[in-house]
């Protein structure tokens, strides 16, 4: 790298660390919790910060009382009673590592690091976005983060905080030791080849006969996980009863939309008043006042970060009242289809504070419980005008694999072509695309010989 480069990496990154300042980073944060997330670091934030307590729920600015109705009515008691008994055998990733980095990291500046790592995982507990990238970002170096990559890639699930879904595949190897066999060779040199099923190159390679591949791959290879993140069925992380508990309401009564922030079980927050009167106490050390005033400051971002996220998912809210009136209002209504880009440009918003608002999140409507993504779809139009959603796309795909000769699969060219003679135009890519969406092989991988 030439030292032009060089300055132009650095100027980029301490850009990056000056605009993401500390309050914006808890911004960020906060948003993309769902509510249950949302109360445990409430509850954190008020056992490290002694100018933080709880205050009564009539006097908390951080309520969402004046922008959306909490009504005592029937339907809503109802409504709440039918979300308390609603139950999901599920368990939040994120949880379920940082419970293992806190066993891990004693450090505290270990386990922000740590922290840091686990939020930037994908849905599949992939490290996607590259750790230079991640470092910038978070304004650390990569020199601090690798070696905390390297002990997250050690946690269960097996083969999470890998960065290709290779990788995944030689950390599950590894965590029962398998460093120095067949199945961990075949992955770390013919990955590709066996993804696209090409055993005779894999043979021929090896020097093994095909019969051994197929046996290694059949016995080893396939019982490893290429989503290490989202399979819960090989006990990769424990099963849970825990409650659906949506961070939206949406009512519908008497032909009118109301939307309520669930933010019922958070702490309602105030500033320590015994504090605030110590200011002005003129023998107090200037140490100690400095660290009232920072932890003043440390109290009111947090309310107000508090009150932003809170202010960002109602007004998503009311687009989707707007929107998906007929899906909301009528049983049998459909869906019209919404991407995030379009409310991002309505609500004049950045469309990846779109994408945090509504991660990992659950909205309660009169259809039922949804995560509140499934509202966002990109948009087809049929040979007639009408719009229907990339979801319908997908169930098509699904259906016509399912129903494939599988010694003589469908390509993805005549699978487009198939979907175009019912109305839709619909690309060869972007068939490619949902099929890797679905986590669907190509025609060789779904060949069974």
């Amino acid at each position: 790298m030439g030292r032009m480069e060089q300055v132009t990496s650095q100027n980029v990154k301490q850009i990056q660390r000056l605009i993401l300042s500390p309050q914006m980073q808890q911004a960020l944060h906060l948003l993309q919790l769902p509510v249950l997330e949302l109360n445990t670091m409430i509850e954190e934030e008020l056992t490290q910060n002694p100018l933080l307590e709880r205050g009564e729920e009539d006097e908390t600015p951080v309520d969402m009382r004046e922008t959306g109705t909490r009504g005592g009515s029937e339907q809503g008691d109802d409504l709440r009673s039918f979300i308390e008994n609603t139950v999901a055998y599920e368990e939040s990733l994120y949880d379920h590592l940082m419970t293992q980095a806190r066993e891990t990291f004693i450090a505290k500046k270990e386990r922000e690091l740590a922290q840091w790592l686990i939020g930037n995982l994908d849905a599949d507990g992939l490290l996607t976005s590259s750790i230079e990238e991640i470092a910038a970002l978070g304004g650390f170096s990569t020199e601090q983060l690798q070696p905390i990559l390297e002990e997250i890639q050690t946690f269960d699930p097996p083969g999470v905080g890998a960065r290709t879904r290779q990788e995944a595949l030689l950390i599950q190897l590894r965590s029962v030791g398998k460093n120095d066999t067949l199945a961990f060779r075949i992955v770390e040199k013919h990955f590709d080849d066996v993804i696209h099923n090409r055993i005779p190159a894999i043979a021929k390679s090896l020097s093994r006969s095909a019969k051994e591949i197929r046996t290694t791959i059949a016995k080893e290879i396939s019982l490893l996980d290429l989503h290490p993140g989202t399979n819960q069925s090989l006990g990769h992380y424990r099963q849970v009863i825990q409650h659906i508990t949506p961070d939206l309401i949406i009512l519908y009564m008497d032909g009118r939309f109301s939307i309520e922030i669930n933010d019922e079980n958070l702490p309602h927050l105030r500033l320590n008043h015994a504090y605030l009167d110590m200011l002005s106490d003129a023998s107090l050390p200037s140490e100690t006042k400095s660290y009232i005033q920072e932890k003043i400051a440390s109290g009111k971002w947090l309310m107000r970060n508090l009150h932003e996220r809170n202010q960002t998912l109602y007004r998503i809210a009311e687009e989707l009242v707007r929107s998906q009136t007929a899906f909301l209002s009528n049983p049998k209504g459909e869906l019209i289809p919404m991407t995030m880009k379009a409310v991002s440009e309505k609500l004049e918003l950045h469309e990846s504070t779109i994408a945090r608002a509504v991660a990992h999140k659950y909205i309660s409507c009169p259809r039922g419980i949804f995560p509140l993504r499934s509202f966002f779809t990109h948009a087809y139009t049929t040979n007639e005008g009408e719009n229907i959603s990339s979801q319908t796309v997908k169930g098509l795909l699904r259906q016509i694999i399912a129903e494939e000769e599988k010694k003589r699969p469908l390509s993805d060219e005549a699978i487009s072509s198939m979907i175009k003679e019912r109305g839709i135009p619909c690309a060869r890519r972007t068939i490619a695309k949902y099929r890797q969406e679905l986590h669907i092989g190509n025609t060789a991988q779904r060949r069974i010989h």
